[in-house]
């Protein structure tokens, strides 16, 4: 038996942990949020967007390339990329990081409100938010996925809503669709969301013998959100190139699957274990519709890297409240429930909170709220020689410079392929391009085929053997980053008269420093 002011202070010291728990799962937002450097597509966003304001009209061909030249693009991220472009436009790099962290905020927001509205101790609530947290920040880049993982969240809380607490938002799906439809391909995630739960709460209503009138409202809203994926620019053709471009094997790391029996990704496993081990928890209000999208997402979670964190948003409230039951049935917190251990935790909370808060704003003022381009992931140096020496033409680039390219050397020069994948290039053109970055002998195949006026490469074995001067191609510079030819031919004659005659002005690359976005 304790007395009246020991439980005083006890509940006082509950409430201030559990403060500081709430406060964790944002502090955690901002230390696994924080990446400040650029994502290889984030020039190509920009620009598109940039290009799409200016001109007033929607880009329905490719004008970026010389392999893919006004060919159809099928850019079902526009909408995401003027967003993009206003915030760059509006409030510079500040204005995309803060961006990120909003829409991360947005999203631990309402997983939290559908936690809180169960059963859910604080301290589970708080673990199992710190490691979903982790296991979504690979995904935290500043790209149009940051929208699929909003309205994953988004559609979660309005199932919530609506099935656990009896309030109707379900007219706002298809308004949320139709904006996810022109923001980022992930939309399919929504699309197959919907009819999950309805399948499964049907199930669930026809085993427990209960009455299913509001089914035939959800159904209701269910045409009406899968009608409002019509609604884009390109209509029903839009669905037939996912499906038809999604059943194609992509050689980028992201769309590799998660090997099992090895210790990558063991954030992620260990989340995965513990949704598995749910099961075997005993719970009356189990929710077979919020299991049922769990168990798709960690299937293609496991088929690909990129849905690892789509997983860890859909399962963060369903562990929380499992998980916190089975702690409430042992009743190990309340075993170990005393003034001294509550006192204990929140100081270890506290200084976990400064710690994240610290690092995280370590990173951003250090890079002076900037976005960072390092000289050792791009070809700044290069790019920067060709600006100098105007040099023009075609370029053929590795895959992941494309789009930088596109922002620095455009319209004076084209590129042979970027990021846009197979929303513009056709399959053979993707197909002879990854077979070159692995065989010197294709390389040559792919500059016979594709003719360049500049091939600007990787520091690597397969571009060093092209100094050879073989094929008419010029060696003129270099870096620990990147290597730069240019073809002996009409286009190129002011260039390499400047060359043999040493006048052009070369950088000096510093792999080690820092430059910023753009």
């Amino acid at each position: 038996m304790t007395a009246p002011g020991q439980d005083t202070w006890l509940l006082t010291s509950e409430k201030s942990l559990n403060v500081l728990i709430h406060i964790l799962a944002y502090s955690s937002a901002v230390y696994f949020f924080s990446f400040v450097t650029a994502d290889p597509d984030l020039w190509g966003h920009i620009k598109f967007g940039k290009d799409m304001w200016e001109a007033k009209a929607f880009q329905w061909v490719d004008i970026y390339s010389y392999t893919a030249f006004e060919s159809q693009w099928i850019n079902h991220e526009w909408l995401s990329e003027l967003i993009m472009y206003f915030a760059y436009h509006a409030f510079g790099s500040p204005g995309l990081l803060i961006g990120k962290l909003l829409v991360g905020f947005c999203i631990v927001f309402l997983l939290s409100r559908i936690s809180f509205h169960r059963i859910c101790q604080p301290l589970v609530y708080g673990m199992v938010f710190v490691l979903s947290i982790f296991v979504m920040c690979p995904g935290f880049m500043i790209r149009p996925q940051l929208f699929t993982f909003l309205f994953t969240a988004c559609f979660l809380y309005i199932f919530h809503l609506y099935l656990d607490r009896g309030k109707n938002l379900l007219w706002s799906l298809p308004l949320i669709m139709v904006a996810w439809v022109n923001s980022h391909g992930g939309f399919l995630i929504g699309v197959g969301m919907f009819p999950v739960v309805v399948v499964s709460e049907y199930t669930a209503f026809r085993v427990r013998k209960r009455d299913t009138a509001h089914l035939r409202r959800m159904l209701f809203w269910l045409v009406l959100t899968e009608a409002a994926v019509l609604i884009n620019p390109y209509g029903w053709y839009l669905l037939d190139f996912l499906y038809k471009t999604l059943s194609l094997p992509r050689d980028i790391s992201e769309w590799h699957p998660v090997t099992v029996f090895d210790f990558s990704y063991i954030r992620f496993k260990l989340l995965a274990l513990l949704f598995i081990s749910t099961f075997f928890i005993r719970n009356q209000e189990r929710r077979y519709w919020e299991a049922g999208i769990i168990a798709l997402a960690v299937i293609y979670a496991f088929m690909h890297q990129r849905h690892t964190p789509v997983f860890a948003i859909v399962a963060a409230p369903y562990l929380s409240e499992n998980l916190s039951l089975l702690v409430q049935r042992t009743g190990i917190l309340s075993r170990i429930r005393t003034l001294s251990s509550n006192t204990l935790l929140s100081m270890f909370i506290l200084l976990l909170i400064s710690f994240q808060i610290f690092f995280a704003g370590y990173k951003y003022f250090k890079a002076e709220w900037n976005i960072i381009v390092n000289p050792s992931d791009y070809p700044v140096y290069a790019v920067r020689f060709l600006e100098q020496n105007g040099i023009k033409g075609k370029i053929l680039v590795p895959f992941d410079w494309g789009e930088y390219v596109i922002w620095k050397l455009y319209p004076d020069s084209r590129v042979s392929i970027d990021g846009r994948f197979r929303t513009v290039y056709p399959e053979e053109v993707l197909r002879d391009h990854f077979e070159a970055s692995k065989d010197v002998s294709k390389l040559k195949q792919l500059l016979d085929k594709y003719p360049a006026d500049i091939l600007l490469g990787k520091q690597n074995p397969l571009y060093r053997q092209m100094i050879s001067n073989q094929d008419r191609w010029v060696y003129v510079y270099s870096d620990p980053t990147s290597i730069l030819f240019i073809k002996d031919n009409k286009v190129q004659k002011d260039s390499l008269e400047s060359f043999y005659n040493k006048q052009m002005s070369y950088p000096e690359p510093n792999a080690n420093s820092l430059t910023y976005f753009p």
